[in-house]
């Protein structure tokens, strides 16, 4: 039995729809000079900076063809997004390049909508643009004043600084009526750490109460 046959029987006993996936690879490891075993994170840093757009291209190759074999099973794959994704390929980004590349029916998106906005992209052209491929959305906010960026990690003085639902830079209003264009199947709700305003219970209550007003 493979890992992918582990994974989705795994899945299947969860009740799971789909199997998301929210980091691509390269298909030369070897390349990162970053020893895993004494520092995954910095390997995975390392890895994430390094992909280049035939890297893309290999990734959507494989998503292709573990979806099929996830589509078989009874599930369905899907890829979630950060804002590396949004590195510029000349005229084109890796994310863009993703999208054309996979097959609309063997891989779903699920849109983290607040990286996305990090990256300085728009989450509701994107739904607009492709309502079949989103199923699931991540909604999270940042503070206003961020400069755009792709790198991922980045927090200096101007990086997105995390905070609760209504609070900063996403109109969450706008993206959950573009969402309801399209097929969004589930909805979840992420506040990136540190949670230096208030306790991470506390803010669980204000994206509660914020996303209560919109129901």
């Amino acid at each position: 039995m493979t890992k992918l046959d582990k994974n989705v029987d795994a899945a299947k006993q969860l009740g799971q729809e789909y199997m998301v996936i929210t980091v691509p690879w390269i298909q030369d490891p070897s390349r990162i000079k970053v020893d895993p075993a004494k520092d995954q994170m910095g390997f995975f840093l390392a890895l994430i900076q390094s992909l280049t757009l035939d890297d893309w291209k290999w990734n959507a190759e494989q998503f292709n063809k573990v979806g099929e074999q996830v589509k078989k099973a009874g599930l369905q794959l899907g890829y979630h997004n950060h804002n590396f994704e949004f590195k510029s390929y000349g005229s084109t980004t890796a994310y863009d390049e993703f999208i054309r590349l996979t097959d609309p029916n063997l891989v779903k998106l699920e849109l983290d909508c607040g990286w996305m906005t990090v990256a300085g992209h728009d989450p509701i052209a994107y739904l607009t643009k492709y309502p079949d491929r989103y199923r699931m959305l991540h909604i999270k906010d940042f503070h206003k004043g961020f400069k755009p960026t792709t790198m991922l990690g980045e927090h200096g003085p101007d990086g997105p600084v995390p905070t609760e639902l209504g609070r900063g830079a996403i109109d969450h209003r706008k993206v959950l009526a573009a969402a309801s264009k399209g097929r969004i199947d589930a909805i979840f709700v992420e506040q990136e750490p540190p949670f230096t305003e208030m306790p991470a219970l506390k803010a669980i209550k204000v994206d509660y109460a914020y996303l209560k007003i919109m129901a």
